[in-house]
């Protein structure tokens, strides 16, 4: 797969669209987050809520918004939630902007690798049982995705909106790979402009190492397929489990951003 300025674009505004569905999203099922989200350059300027997943820009860089208009814009967003304003940026954005950024403050936060997989090549299915998320699934996923935290704990709280939340994204699907009759393993697939997304995966500890999240992987991208995508992504750390799966079911390093903040 050729990698270019237009498919880092493609890839970039996708998730700032998604991303936006799911602040809103999570703004209507709990309103006391006070997530929000605006439009910015192609991307958008997203927040969760203090604490919570998401609280920087994305897809910022592409879409020919001068560097000093986007840093206003940034300081003024966050600055206006009492967060330290932040973003993820692909090495192929405006060259101007990372320069703009480090001198009004920003410093490197951490890294992040962005994978795509081009869906005209697909594994053929295998017997994993993998099923929708229904309604009497959903304490289940729940337990899952916050890795089995405690009931009443910050990590179980933040975690539980954001599944409450997720059946009201657009264009997004949620999974269940059910081991000997019980939920073992989840994973969501998010259609975005023609790309699907791979994400909120999660396995229970005892049913870790048995390739539920290979079967996962390959069930959504399969639905991606179907739904008209061309096109899969994911996100990951680079020394992560998670990464090295993506990289062996036949994902490909699109590149590493860098996620950068400036001190409050």
């Amino acid at each position: 797969m050729r990698i270019d300025i237009g498919l880092a674009r493609r890839v970039e505004h996708s998730a700032a669209k998604f991303a936006t569905s799911q602040a809103l999203a999570l703004a209507e099922t709990s309103p006391t987050t006070e997530a929000s989200a605006e439009g910015l350059d192609g991307g958008a300027l997203v927040s969760f809520g203090i604490g919570r997943y998401v609280n920087r820009a994305i897809g910022l860089g592409f879409g020919g918004t001068a560097a000093n208009e986007i840093i206003r814009a940034l300081d003024s967003f966050y600055g206006q939630r009492g967060m330290a304003p932040s973003l993820e940026l692909s090495p192929l954005a405006d060259p101007s902007l990372l320069p703009a950024l480090t001198a009004a403050g920003y410093v490197l936060e951490r890294f992040r690798n962005v994978y795509v997989h081009d869906l005209a090549t697909l594994a053929p299915p295998d017997d994993q049982l993998i099923v929708p998320i229904t309604a009497e699934m959903a304490d289940d996923r729940k337990r899952i995705l916050s890795d089995d935290a405690p009931l009443g704990s910050d990590a179980r709280r933040i975690s539980d909106e954001f599944c409450d939340a997720s059946s009201r994204f657009a264009g997004t699907h949620d999974f269940i790979a059910v081991v000997e009759g019980a939920p073992a393993a989840c994973g969501s697939l998010a259609v975005s402009d023609g790309v699907g997304w791979v994400g909120g995966a999660a396995t229970l500890a005892a049913r870790q190492g048995k390739g539920l999240q290979s079967a996962l992987i390959n069930y959504r991208l399969r639905l991606a397929h179907e739904l008209g995508c061309d096109l899969a992504a994911a996100t990951a750390l680079a020394d992560g489990r998670s990464a090295q799966n993506l990289v062996r079911l036949g994902f490909q390093l699109l590149y590493t951003q860098v996620v950068l903040s400036k001190p409050v």
